[in-house]
């Protein structure tokens, strides 16, 4: 997210309206790439504190069958043995769960799932990518990046460019179809206090045609004791203007009280009880793909991932890596650089497949 959130639920079932792939078997793919590299992580010990495996509930306020994008999920999750898959009415009693709420309770699944703390995590992968020879430079690049390619490959010494700006893909792209999707989270404390632990995600999903996400409920715990509500989407540009007393924030409270009735006598983290931020949503969903506007651009561009940025995070990155080595391998000069690229890429591969089976 643009602004980072602290936590977020892998598999599909975000922080957030999702960015959909008009190939729904690409987002999947992606997906089921980084479902495998974080749970690994969440299997070694000095990890456990940014990647952590808990069940995930979802409950829905229709029928399953007939909606196809449903079916597929729960087809996608047993056919690539999910752990922790059921699905079973019975969820509903067993986690004290408001069937009434919304329109009312119709059916439920679950399966476990990587819970990610952002905050963590990217201060983590920005040690990895030093500890590889990353060098990071900050600066501001205005207007569009393909009127200034041939400098900025020339002053940077670069080979090519991936532009991953997020929002700023909307100018850096000239891309019209990107837009800020704003959102917010509650921190409620989680210690047994004030109502039973909660130890499990859980999610209501519409399975109705068209709906934006906007006004669900989904309730996530952490490891510190925290348990984090959501959600909120405005299109109102990025501007962090909502508190704990916002109409907005109190009707998304009383969204998830309404669904678990035992939150109504929680209290609010008084060291941190509200962080917002903005998604970078694209119509049209996630762009990844080799910039079209001039043929021999050396420019791949990744963005538009909205609410499922850490889902489909390892599967793009991939392919943002192998429309690089399409670029270079165009370019006779860079023959030898686009092999090594490719060379590395199969290490990675080899290496993901360890990763697995729980080593790092």
């Amino acid at each position: 997210m643009a602004q980072s959130y602290q936590d977020h639920l892998m598999l599909g079932e975000e922080c957030g309206p999702q960015a959909v792939l008009d190939n729904l078997s690409t987002s999947q793919q992606w997906t089921l790439e980084s479902y495998k590299l974080y749970s690994a992580m969440a299997s070694i010990p000095e990890l456990k504190k940014i990647v952590e495996l808990r069940p995930c509930t979802i409950v829905t306020t229709g029928d399953i069958e007939g909606n196809m994008i449903f079916e597929s999920k729960l087809r996608w999750l047993q056919e690539n043995n999910i752990p922790g898959f059921r699905r079973s009415t019975d969820l509903f009693d067993e986690y004290g769960l408001n069937t009434e709420h919304s329109e009312g309770l119709r059916e439920a699944y679950e399966y476990t799932a990587p819970v990610i703390n952002v905050d963590l995590a990217m201060g983590f992968l920005l040690d990895l990518v030093k500890s590889k020879g990353a060098v990071l430079r900050t600066g501001t690049i205005l207007g569009d990046l393909l009127d200034q390619e041939s400098e900025l490959l020339k002053t940077y010494n670069a080979d090519a460019i991936i532009n991953a700006m997020g929002l700023g893909a909307r100018e850096a792209a000239a891309d019209p179809n990107v837009y800020g999707l704003h959102g917010a989270l509650l921190r409620l404390v989680n210690d047994g206090t004030d109502f039973p632990v909660v130890k499990n995600a859980m999610i209501v999903s519409s399975v109705k045609a068209g709906a934006s996400g906007g006004d669900g409920a989904f309730i996530l715990p952490r490891q510190d004791n925290i348990l984090v509500l959501g959600t909120i989407s405005q299109s109102k540009g990025e501007a962090a203007d909502l508190t704990v007393d916002s109409t907005e924030v109190k009707e998304m409270r009383a969204r998830c009280e309404d669904l678990l009735p035992c939150l109504k006598n929680a209290r609010l983290d008084n060291n941190y009880p509200i962080l917002q931020g903005t998604r970078p949503q694209r119509k049209g969903g996630v762009r990844v793909q080799h910039e079209s506007r001039r043929a021999d651009s050396r420019m791949v561009h990744s963005y538009g991932h909205g609410g499922a940025g850490w889902s489909l995070a390892i599967g793009s990155a991939q392919e943002a890596i192998r429309l690089v080595s399409e670029v270079l391998s165009r370019i006779p000069i860079k023959a030898s650089l686009e092999n090594t690229i490719t060379e590395k890429m199969d290490n990675v591969n080899q290496q993901s497949s360890v990763l697995v089976e729980g080593t790092f």
